[in-house]
């Protein structure tokens, strides 16, 4: 929905105006997740432990410095069709696509070492943020139980 404003002289003596699209960005990013859905368009089947994911590679060398590397130098990787990634467990690769894909990740103690695990091997640097955020809070949210348990044994 655009927002109104006012127009500077510069925009009123030429008749330019800078438009922006709140909805493009995600828009364009959901169609690209539905494309690696469906396997349609994809240049890049990546494989963790013989399990194999579609994916596109501007996509993730967008999302990776990692990826960036490996699809844009003289890598053997660059010109691959299938990937096979060593470090990374499937359920890590999974979880780092669909970061990578949606901007959103679902962290529970069950996943967060193959997440985290993932996302440093494959130099996502937004989605180890979030996975510190998640263990600082999991690590009070603890710390908060067991001084409360303490408190309310002292009464």
């Amino acid at each position: 929905m655009p927002s109104e404003r006012c127009l500077s002289i510069q925009e009123m003596l030429t008749g330019q105006r800078l438009c922006h699209s709140e909805s493009h960005n995600d828009s364009v990013l959901a169609a690209l997740n539905q494309q690696r859905s469906d396997g349609i368009l994809c240049d890049v089947t990546l494989i963790a432990e013989e399990q194999k994911f579609h994916a596109h590679k501007a996509v993730l060398a967008a999302c990776s410095d990692y990826f960036r590397a490996m699809f844009s130098l003289c890598m053997v990787e660059s010109g691959a069709d299938e990937v096979n990634l060593h470090g990374v467990t499937s359920l890590g690769l999974k979880q780092a696509l669909e970061f990578a894909y949606t901007g959103q990740i679902l962290l529970e103690p069950g996943v967060i070492q193959d997440v985290l695990a993932a996302g440093s091997h494959l130099q996502l640097l937004e989605l180890l943020n979030l996975c510190s955020h998640y263990l600082i809070q999991d690590h009070l949210n603890g710390w908060l139980k067991q001084t409360a348990g303490l408190h309310a044994q002292s009464f």
